[in-house]
C-alpha cells in the first residue's frame, strides 16, 4: 500500500506535489550536491528514463532532457491529433515523466515533420544554426558537467532527427563554451559553459540484438539501485516514466533488478572511474567551509518532524547569502526555500468554478492559505491580478485563511507560447529569448503568498485553476483559460464541389458566444467577401453556441483549391470587434485538459472529381479524420464494429475501408478475417490503411488474402516524383485519371509502412523513391480475389484530405472504386 500511495503523489501534477518526509530527508542530501546533467535527444520519448532516473534520484544531480522536437511529426494511437494538438499531448506526456523520474524538461523550437532518413534534411529543414542556438542556450542556462546524447550522429541512429539531434549536441558542446558563438545571449543573463564531457550512451533497441551499438570497450555504469526513500528502484520509476508516452503506446514492463548502461565518448576527456572523473560536485565549487555547515543538519533531521529542521535551514540560507553571488548559491537559496515550504506544510490553493473566462468578463477566485506545521509564520500577503490580501501578524497553524475575490478578465487569450506567432515551415517562432527551452505552456493567472518565517522572507506561487468536483474521480484540477468573446467553427474545414456537377455544398458554421452577447448582427467574411449575414435578434446568452449553414455553389467557385482564413465582425449593442478563431480541446485521462486556439480555415476543392459507389463500411483504428472527408465525397458512411463484420452484414457496403492502425488496435480480427475473405471473395473491395509491424504495435491477425508483410519502409519526401508502374492499372485510371499533378502540395510525406511481398497475385501500380534509395513500389498493393480485390496502402491519406490536398481525394476515390466485374 505505501508504494502505491507514493506512485499516486509521484503522479500528481507538478504544482499539487508534496514532498514527503523521506524525499526531504533525500533533499537535504542534494544541497551538498552541485552536479548537473543535460540529455539530448530528439522527441518525446527518446530519452534514457533509466540514465535520467538515476542521476536525479539516486545520485542527487541537477538533470535534464532536452528534446529537440515536441513530437508534432508522429502518429497517435490514442485519438486523431496530428500536428501542433499531437505536439501539445506529447509535452503533457514528457512533463508526467519528469514528474515520476526527477528530472526537468526543455525543448527546441524545432518542429517534429515525420521520418527523416538523413542528419542533413532534419538540420536543413529545422534551420541549423536556429536550434543549435537553442540548445547553446539551455546548456548556458542549465550549466551541466555532463552532456550525453541517446543517439550517434550518423546512421545508426535509424532516423535523421536521431542524428540531428547528436549532431547538434557535438556542435552545442564548443560552442556553448565560445563567447563568439550566438553572443546576443550573453546579455540575456546566462555565461558562456564548458561541460567536461560529451558522452553518447550506447542503446540495444528491445526485442533486437541486431540493432546494438553497445560493446564490452565503452565505459559502464550499473544501475538499477532500490531507493528506500522512494520504496522503488530506479528501474521501476524509470518504468513507470516511460509508460507516460501513452500516445506512443510505450507502455513499459517494471524493471526491478539491476541493468548496465554503455557510454562511449564524444567529447572532453573519457572517464575512467566514474562518469563525472574530474567533476568537483561539491561545496569546494563555491566555498569549502559550506559543506560542513550542512552535515550536521542532515544528522539530526527528523522525519517525523521535518519542520524542527526549519531554523537550521534558516541559518543555513543566512550563511550561503553571505556568499558572493552566483549561480550555484542562487540555486541552493531557491531549493532551500522550496525545502522549507514543503516542512512546513505550507498550502497556497487559487481556484475558480470556471475552466474557461472571456476577455472582460468576471472570473471569481478563491484563494487558501494554510501552515499545516507548529512553526510561526508572520506576515502574509497573497497577491493576484494586481490585488492584495493580508494576513496580519502571526498565522495560525492548521487554520484555513480562505479569500473570495472576484477579476475582470483582461489577460492575453491563454495560448501555448510556441503558437502565438505564425509558424514557419520547420520551426516555431519565438521572439522572448527567456521562453527558448519552456516547457510548459504559461497559466492564465498565478496567486502569489509572501510571508516571514524567523524573520526571512520566503514566497510560494500557484497557478489559478479550475476545481471540479467529480462524484467518482472527487476532486479535479484543471488548467484554465482566457478566451475571445466569441470563437466558431465550421462543419467541414474542406469542401468539395466536383465539377460539372452542378452541385450546392453546405457547411455548418457553429458560433459559440462565451461572454453574453447583445442583438445585433455578425457578417462572416473570407477576406473582402462577405459569406453569410447572420441577424441576432435576441442575442447569445453566454455558453450558448447557434448554427448556420453557409453554402457554395459549383457554379460561381473559382477552379482549384482556394483557401483562406474566416473572420467574424461582430456589431452587437454599441460594440463592435473581430473573432477568428475556433477554440480547440483536448481531453485524456492522463493528462491535464489542454486548450488553444486556431484560425478557422476553409478550403474550397473545386476540382474534376469522380467516384463509384455510395455506401461504405469503416472500421475504425487509431484514430483519423479520413470520415469527414469521405462524407465531402458523398459516400454514406457506417462506422463498423465486432458484430458487424460478418460477409452477409457487409454485402450491402460497396467497400469497406479501415482506419489506419486498425489491425494495432483492434483484438476481435482472428474472428473477423474469414468473414473478411468472403466478403471479398464474393465482390467485395476491401481496402486497407496503414498499420505498423513493430513491438510497439504488433499486428492482431493476417489481413490479406494472400501473403503480405507491413514493412517499416516508407517515403519521406511529400515532393517525391511518382512512377506509374502500371499506367493502364485501374486504380490510376477510374473513375479518375491520375497524372503527376495529383502528387502536388502534399504535406510532410508520401506514405508510411509500405507492403512487401513476392506473391505473384499482387499488383503494385504506383512507385516513389527517397533520394539514394531504390524505388518502393510497396505504397498501394492490390489482389483479386475471387470476385473482388483486396487493397492494402500506406499512402497517408489521413494527412492529406483532412489538408484539403486535391489529387489525394481524387487518388483515394479510385481505391474505394467497386472493381468492375
Amino acid at each position: 500500500m505505501k508504494r502505491i500511495i507514493l506512485f499516486a503523489l509521484l503522479s500528481l501534477p507538478a504544482f499539487a506535489q508534496q514532498r514527503t518526509s523521506a524525499q526531504l530527508g533525500e533533499d537535504l542530501q542534494k544541497l551538498r550536491v552541485f552536479g548537473s546533467v543535460l540529455h539530448v535527444a530528439a522527441h518525446p520519448d527518446d530519452e534514457s528514463t533509466h540514465m535520467l532516473t538515476w542521476f536525479a534520484q539516486q545520485q542527487h544531480w541537477e538533470t535534464s532532457y532536452f528534446a529537440c522536437t515536441r513530437g508534432d511529426g508522429g502518429q497517435n494511437l490514442i485519438g486523431d491529433e496530428q500536428g501542433v494538438p499531437l505536439g501539445l499531448i506529447r509535452t503533457q506526456e514528457l512533463l508526467a515523466a519528469r514528474r515520476i523520474d526527477g528530472a526537468n524538461q526543455y525543448f527546441s523550437r524545432a518542429f517534429d515533420f515525420g521520418f527523416s532518413k538523413s542528419t542533413e534534411e532534419a538540420l536543413v529543414f529545422w534551420d541549423r544554426q536556429l536550434i543549435l542556438s537553442d540548445l547553446v542556450w539551455v546548456i548556458r542556462k542549465t550549466r551541466p558537467d555532463i552532456i550525453f546524447t541517446r543517439f550517434p550522429p550518423d546512421a545508426r541512429a535509424g532516423h535523421g532527427h536521431h542524428s540531428a539531434s547528436a549532431a547538434l549536441a557535438i556542435e552545442a558542446y564548443k560552442a556553448a563554451a565560445d563567447p563568439t558563438r550566438f553572443p546576443e545571449q550573453l546579455k540575456q543573463g546566462v555565461e558562456v559553459w564548458q561541460a567536461k564531457r560529451l558522452l553518447w550512451n550506447t542503446f540495444r533497441f528491445p526485442g533486437s540484438t541486431g540493432n546494438s551499438t553497445i560493446s564490452d570497450s565503452q565505459f559502464k555504469v550499473n544501475i538499477g539501485d532500490y531507493l528506500p526513500f522512494l520504496g522503488q528502484s530506479t528501474g521501476e520509476l524509470a518504468a513507470y516514466s516511460r509508460s507516460q508516452h501513452k500516445s506512443q503506446g510505450f507502455g513499459f514492463a517494471v524493471d526491478r533488478g539491476r541493468s548496465t548502461e554503455y557510454f562511449a565518448t564524444l567529447g572532453g576527456e573519457a572517464p575512467k572511474e566514474f562518469l563525472w572523473d574530474g567533476v568537483d560536485a561539491s561545496w569546494n565549487r563555491v566555498n569549502p567551509n559550506i559543506d560542513a555547515l550542512i552535515v550536521p543538519i542532515i544528522k539530526a533531521y527528523n522525519p517525523e518532524k521535518p519542520y524542527e529542521s526549519i531554523s537550521a535551514l534558516i541559518s543555513f540560507k543566512k550563511s550561503i547569502q553571505a556568499l558572493p553571488k552566483s549561480p550555484w548559491t542562487e540555486k541552493k537559496l531557491n531549493d532551500i526555500n522550496a525545502w522549507v515550504v514543503n516542512a512546513a506544510g505550507i498550502y497556497l490553493g487559487a481556484t475558480t468554478s470556471q475552466g474557461m473566462v472571456a476577455i472582460g468578463e468576471k472570473l471569481p477566485i478563491k484563494t487558501e492559505f494554510i501552515v499545516r506545521a507548529p512553526i510561526q509564520v508572520e506576515n502574509v500577503k497573497i497577491s493576484f491580478a494586481g490585488m492584495d490580501s493580508t494576513i496580519k501578524g502571526t498565522v495560525e497553524p492548521y487554520k484555513k485563511y480562505p479569500f473570495n475575490r472576484s477579476i475582470t478578465a483582461s489577460a492575453p487569450i491563454t495560448q501555448p507560447y510556441w503558437i502565438q506567432e505564425t509558424k514557419a515551415t520547420g520551426h516555431y517562432n519565438v521572439s522572448d529569448q527567456q521562453k527558448i527551452g519552456q516547457a510548459k505552456v504559461d497559466p492564465a493567472y498565478t496567486a502569489k503568498a509572501i510571508f516571514h518565517i524567523q524573520g526571512e522572507e520566503f514566497a510560494i506561487e500557484r497557478p489559478v485553476q479550475e476545481l471540479i468536483i467529480d462524484p467518482v474521480k472527487g476532486e479535479i484540477l484543471q488548467p484554465i483559460a482566457v478566451t475571445p468573446k466569441t470563437v466558431f467553427s465550421l462543419s467541414s474545414n474542406v469542401v468539395l464541389l466536383p465539377k460539372g456537377s452542378k452541385a450546392m455544398k453546405t457547411t455548418n458554421l457553429s458560433i459559440t458566444a462565451l461572454a453574453a452577447l447583445k442583438p445585433g448582427k455578425i457578417e462572416v467574411k473570407s477576406g473582402a467577401s462577405v459569406l453569410a449575414n447572420i441577424t441576432l435578434k435576441d442575442g447569445m446568452k453566454a455558453g450558448e453556441k447557434r448554427e448556420w449553414p453557409v453554402s457554395f455553389n459549383e457554379a460561381v467557385v473559382p477552379d482549384g483549391k482556394i483557401t483562406s482564413n474566416l473572420q467574424l465582425h461582430i456589431n452587437v449593442g454599441s460594440e463592435n470587434w473581430i473573432d477568428s478563431l475556433d477554440l480547440q480541446t483536448i481531453e485524456y485521462p492522463h493528462i491535464p485538459t489542454q486548450r488553444y486556439f486556431t484560425p478557422v480555415n476553409l478550403s474550397l476543392l473545386h476540382i474534376d472529381f469522380a467516384k463509384k459507389g455510395n455506401r461504405l463500411g469503416y472500421i475504425k483504428g487509431a484514430g483519423d479524420k479520413v470520415p469527414e472527408a469521405l462524407k465531402q465525397m458523398g459516400y454514406e458512411v457506417d462506422f463498423l464494429g465486432e458484430k458487424d463484420l460478418t460477409a452477409a452484414n457487409l454485402q450491402k457496403y460497396d467497400v469497406v475501408l479501415t482506419g489506419v492502425r486498425a489491425y494495432n488496435t483492434n483484438d476481435y480480427w482472428e474472428n473477423a478475417y474469414p468473414e473478411i475473405m468472403k466478403y471479398i471473395e464474393n465482390g467485395g473491395n476491401y481496402v486497407v490503411q496503414y498499420n505498423t509491424a513493430s513491438f510497439l504495435g504488433p499486428m492482431k491477425s493476417s489481413m490479406s488474402p494472400y501473403p503480405l508483410l507491413v514493412s517499416r519502409n516508407r517515403i519521406t519526401k511529400e515532393e517525391a516524383k511518382p512512377a506509374f508502374l502500371l499506367p493502364s492499372h485501374a486504380l490510376l485510371n477510374s473513375p479518375n485519371k491520375i497524372s503527376e499533378t495529383d502528387f502536388l502540395d502534399w504535406i510532410q510525406e508520401r506514405s508510411v509502412y509500405t507492403a512487401e511481398t513476392n506473391d505473384p497475385h499482387f499488383e503494385f501500380p504506383l512507385g516513389f523513391t527517397d533520394p539514394n534509395e531504390a524505388e518502393n513500389k510497396g505504397n498501394i498493393a492490390v489482389a483479386k480475389y475471387g470476385k473482388g480485390q483486396f487493397i492494402y496502402t500506406g499512402l497517408v491519406f489521413f494527412r492529406e484530405l483532412p489538408a484539403g490536398v486535391p489529387g489525394a481525394y481524387r487518388l483515394l476515390a479510385n481505391l474505394l472504386a467497386k472493381p468492375s466485374k
